[in-house]
């Protein structure tokens, strides 16, 4: 099978598999393509013999579904930025509860054995949840699916949502965006947190309502709101040096550092992970997140 890249590799990655860089003659004959959906998208079309797509992305809410034929089969690269990001959410938790970069002497809070609700219990939300054990935490999870449910001391639908948020000291955003999750953290469900609360995103930006945040962050200055994740504007840009948030002492923030934009080994290391499941997808073996309800 032909194997493209809509991004140059390191030499290093070639080895794992033979891949060829984006020319219109390979982009024709390609079987699989693979690469960043925002790239993806550009070529598409042009992909006449395409079986297979892999992205190096967790997420998949980029891509654009309707110009991909609905005989080939699509795979994120969910799990792969798991540990970065989970280390990358405790930096904002423990950023939020210290008031770290802010021009005022915040109230610490204390995160060592209070109660951890995350939200979305796959390859993140489960490593956010194990290093939450450092802290003495009592982890709990709701989602539609757990990859490991024994980092967490209870775990329920995430349907149960609001009963959960009343009872959490800290609550950690993990979940991808979809029809279901979209503004799914809300000012109605987060109205009613605990005093002192934190929440942190590393998950996507849409699935909190941003106005919701603001509003709550405006009224309860006791709650504290972190994320690495923005909102997207018509053009596709994260609005992270516009977001009205900035306005709040109680919001920190990074640039989506979490994952692999903000780290180049982090960035190398899932791009083989992605590869790797192409190979798996060549010679037969079981293939990981494959991508059947968008």
């Amino acid at each position: 099978m032909k194997v493209v890249s809509t991004e140059k590799l390191p030499e290093k990655l070639k080895t794992i598999l033979i891949i060829d860089d984006p020319t219109s003659k390979d982009l024709e004959d390609a079987d699989v393509l693979i690469g960043w959906p925002s790239r993806i998208n550009l070529v598409i079309e042009k992909c006449k013999n395409l079986k297979m797509i892999q992205t190096f992305s967790a997420g998949v809410d980029n891509l654009e579904f309707k110009l991909i034929p609905p005989h080939v089969k699509i795979f994120s690269n969910a799990g792969a930025y798991a540990l970065p990001v989970a280390e990358h959410a405790w930096g904002l938790i423990l950023a939020a509860a210290k008031g770290v970069n802010i021009k005022e002497r915040l109230t610490a809070y204390q995160i060592y054995g209070r109660t951890l609700l995350v939200v979305g219990g796959g390859g993140i939300g489960t490593e956010v949840a194990r290093l939450g054990r450092s802290f003495k935490t009592f982890n709990v999870g709701i989602s539609r699916s757990f990859k490991d449910i024994t980092v967490f001391d209870k775990t329920d639908e995430i349907t149960k949502a609001k009963e959960y948020v009343r009872e959490a000291d800290i609550i950690v955003d993990t979940l991808p965006l979809n029809l279901k999750t979209k503004g799914i953290l809300n000012y109605d469900l987060l109205s009613g947190v605990k005093k002192n609360c934190i929440i942190v995103n590393v998950g996507r930006g849409e699935t909190v309502d941003e106005d919701g945040m603001f509003k709550l962050l405006s009224e309860r200055n006791d709650v504290r709101f972190a994320t690495d994740v923005f909102w997207k504007d018509a053009e596709g840009k994260e609005n992270f040096f516009t977001s009205k948030l900035w306005k709040l002492n109680n919001f920190f923030a990074t640039f989506h550092t979490a994952g692999a934009y903000g780290n180049n080994e982090v960035m190398v290391n899932a791009m083989s992970i992605a590869i790797d499941n192409v190979k798996r997808f060549i010679t037969g073996e079981e293939t990981r997140n494959e991508v059947k309800n968008f």
